[in-house]
């Protein structure tokens, strides 16, 4: 299938959050990676609440690479159920020594993703002062740069987007505003970095919370923040139906 790769500038703008709840929207079978190089276990421990996972994760798959075994063969065997069918999860590194050891991992585990069934949504975390992983990047039907609208916000787009136009291409680069007009407008942002907003998320914190952090769901999920998500998901998909349709491989 084809994978988007989700990743943030800085200051927490819910990078985490958005792929979870977009992982639960996804109008099909759907894998959430966990491929951010500043290991935290955030959905191990906030929405999959402390699960354990056995030795899953990014940890064996850089171990089934050392043993050469083929990963599209044994994925499958290294996620854990995100808590409905056709949703899963693809822990991240489990220790922060093991990310310096990923390096020639990655192109082995892009070149895997595009060969799912599943859509695979990247939390790749925030860019780091050389990019991201390449490979991720280049396999991806886009990237989804998270940001908020506040000026501090917009400051740290500002340092970290070029870096990440110039490994994807500005074709298949777009934002998704959190808290717009907070005080920026979407039109604002594009306007100044010359970047398509692809979705907007209301500012909820509370529904946020529930995705990001395991906090109890608040009872209104159908507020804004999650038609928001749900809207998101649509554009999206069809994204990478286009992708996938321009490189001749059926839907």
């Amino acid at each position: 299938m084809s994978s988007l790769v989700f990743t943030s500038a800085g200051h927490s703008p819910g990078v985490t959050a958005l792929t979870v709840a977009l992982a639960l929207a996804w109008p099909g079978e759907v894998l959430l990676a966990d491929c951010n190089r500043e290991p935290d276990q955030s959905v191990l421990a906030g929405y999959l609440q402390g699960v354990d996972p056995s030795g899953r994760g990014l940890g064996a798959v850089l171990q089934a690479y050392r043993e050469r075994r083929p990963l599209a063969g044994c994925l499958a065997e290294l996620t854990l159920p995100l808590g409905e069918p056709g949703r899963d999860f693809l822990p991240g590194f489990s220790h922060p020594g093991m990310v310096s050891l990923f390096g020639p991992v990655w192109t082995d585990l892009a070149a895997t993703f595009e060969q799912l069934a599943a859509t695979v949504l990247v939390d790749a975390g925030r860019i780091s002062p050389v990019g991201l992983p390449g490979p991720l990047v280049a396999g991806s039907s886009g990237v989804v740069v998270v940001t908020g609208s506040r000026l501090v916000d917009l400051a740290a787009l500002r340092l970290y987007l070029p870096l990440v136009l110039a490994e994807a291409g500005p074709d298949r680069v777009g934002l998704v505003v959190v808290g717009p007009g907070r005080p920026y407008g979407s039109g604002e942002i594009t306007h100044r970095f010359e970047v398509p907003v692809w979705g907007r998320l209301s500012w909820a914190p509370l529904e946020a919370a529930a995705f990001a952090a395991g906090e109890p769901v608040p009872r209104r999920l159908s507020s804004p923040y999650a038609a928001d998500v749900r809207a998101l998901a649509q554009v999206l998909a069809e994204r990478t139906s286009t992708r996938q349709s321009l490189l001749g491989v059926p839907r």
